[in-house]
Parts: structure tokens; C-alpha cells; sequence
């Protein structure tokens, strides 16, 4: 936090702080994405921890829950005019079995959570007659394939671990860049 004070600025953490000044370099710029990433991915996976401890009789709290960690996680590779996207085969690179996993958590994002394309729904309209086959009724049914169980949520959830990995080693590689080039003027 930055706050105006009577003598000055004060910033937390830094005591002997005088002043702040905008970098707006291309490492900067960068570096700025990635903390955007980093907040979303922390969000994501502080969302995972308190999704897993619902009870299996809140699966409408669990899906929407699931909804919302999905969608703000596939946001940071999907692109954006705010953030620069990360690359799946760059955070995933060497690591054949999580880019399946990405790329099996985006198909459910894509055609079932998000976008409704139906990839896990079967909807159906169906007669209800009689015992001399009089009609009674018309009903429409649906049944969905649930992938919210235990062992896909932790897939899920070592994604978005693994990806929040990435990204601060990243923002890590990038401040020291900053910091040399800082030093340098």
C-alpha cells in the first residue's frame, strides 16, 4: 500500500521510502501482466481450497464455485487487452500428462461450464403415456456428467499450482531484469 501522509508518502514495508516512479518499460510492462496473473492464479487457488472442503450434498455451490475458478484460470492464457496471456506449452513445457489436463479442463470450460455446448449433457423430450398408451404428459429431462469429484478436482488444482509456479519464477527472472537495468541508469 502507497498512502498520502503529511510529510511526504508513506510505503509498506519501506520505512526509508521517499518516492515512487512509474517504470513503463517492456520489462515493466511485463512484469505488471504477470502480478495480474499471480493475483488470479492466488485467487484460483484459495477458491480450490475452500471448494474441496464443500460437501458433497452443496454440488450447486460446488459447480458454481468450480465455474468461477475455471473461467479466472483459463483467463490467464486466453487473450486479453489488459494482460498479456501466458503460454500453455511454455508454463507446461516438458510436461506432456498437464498439458492433457489443460487441454481436458478447457474442453469442460469450453463446451460445458462456459460456452454450452453440451459436451456433458444429454437433454431429451419424452412422452409419459399410460397402460393403454393414453398420453399423461410431456417431460423434458437432462442428465449431466459431473467432473467435480475428488480426483478431478485435484487435477484442477495441481494445474493451477503448477501454473502459479510458473509465474512467480517468472515475475522473479523479470524484477531481477528490472532491478539490473534500474541500477544501470
Amino acid at each position: 500500500n502507497i498512502t498520502q501522509t503529511e510529510t511526504g508518502i508513506h510505503v509498506d514495508g519501506y520505512p526509508d521510502a521517499k518516492r515512487v516512479v512509474a517504470l513503463d518499460t517492456k520489462p515493466a510492462q511485463r512484469l505488471a501482466g504477470l502480478r495480474g496473473h499471480q493475483f488470479n492464479l492466488g485467487c484460483c487457488e484459495a477458491a480450490m481450497q475452500e471448494c474441496l472442503k464443500l460437501p458433497e450434498n452443496l454440488k450447486y455451490a460446488t459447480e458454481a464455485a468450480l465455474v468461477g475458478i475455471v473461467t479466472r484460470y483459463f483467463s490467464c492464457f486466453g487473450q486479453n487487452k489488459a494482460i498479456a496471456q501466458l503460454n500453455r506449452d511454455r508454463v507446461f513445457k516438458g510436461m506432456s500428462d498437464a498439458k492433457v489436463c489443460f487441454d481436458y479442463w478447457k474442453s469442460i470450460r469450453d463446451r460445458h461450464l462456459v460456452h454450452q455446448e453440451d459436451a456433458l449433457t444429454e437433454r431429451r423430450t419424452g412422452l409419459v403415456l399410460g397402460h393403454t398408451d393414453e398420453l399423461i404428459d410431456v417431460l423434458s429431462m437432462q442428465m449431466s456428467g459431473w467432473v467435480w469429484d475428488e480426483e478431478h478436482l485435484q487435477l484442477l488444482y495441481k494445474l493451477i499450482a503448477h501454473t502459479q509456479s510458473h509465474v512467480d519464477s517468472e515475475i522473479e527472472g523479470a524484477r531481477k531484469l528490472i532491478f539490473a537495468e534500474a541500477e544501470a541508469m
